[in-house]
């Protein structure tokens, strides 16, 4: 009887601690969009590491649109490609040593871009950027869940369970 109380005390503990586990340890790959003033819930994009993600905004002189498109690896975000309809004020002309530059569709093409960043740093746009994350053929309007206006640092991180809880997701 003694060995069967010392046995299903093990079990409870096994089984609790990888519970706690699950909920606390940060295995979860996430975009976080973080507010700089800190008020409100981090917003989550759940990824897995490789994983693309496009930000689409409407440029404030040309006002066409532009499309940034990012992979996330080993908690760093990856320039892909960029997408674009006007060269000018703000937007490249051409391209940097080893990447390509060409024009499709009346569009202009960056892609094979090199470097990364750690974060983004971006203040939503309230009149007419309209700055949208695009993710497996799904659409989410900044403004909608950080409010217009917002400065917000964007970067890869893991995440636990519990923090996925706590934050706002974007999918599903």
């Amino acid at each position: 009887m003694k060995r069967r109380r010392v046995y299903t005390i093990i079990a409870s503990l096994v089984i609790g601690t990888s519970l706690i586990g699950m909920i606390f340890y940060p295995f979860r790959s996430v975009v976080s969009f973080e507010k700089m003033d800190r008020q409100g819930p981090n917003i989550y994009l759940p990824l897995t590491e490789g994983e693309h993600f496009q930000m689409k905004y409407t440029h404030s002189v040309h006002l066409s649109d532009v499309i940034e498109e990012y992979k996330v690896r080993n908690e760093r975000l990856y320039p892909v490609q960029l997408i674009y309809e006007d060269t000018g004020i703000g937007m490249p002309s051409s391209a940097g040593d080893g990447e390509t530059f060409e024009m499709k569709d009346g569009k202009y093409y960056i892609s094979n871009i090199k470097g990364y960043h750690d974060s983004i740093s971006l203040s939503v746009g309230s009149v007419r950027a309209e700055h949208t994350i695009r993710y497996v053929d799904r659409s989410y309007l900044l403004k909608d869940y950080v409010g217009a206006g917002s400065v917000i640092t964007i970067k890869p991180l893991h995440v636990s369970n519990w923090n996925l809880m706590r934050g706002e997701t974007l999918s599903e």
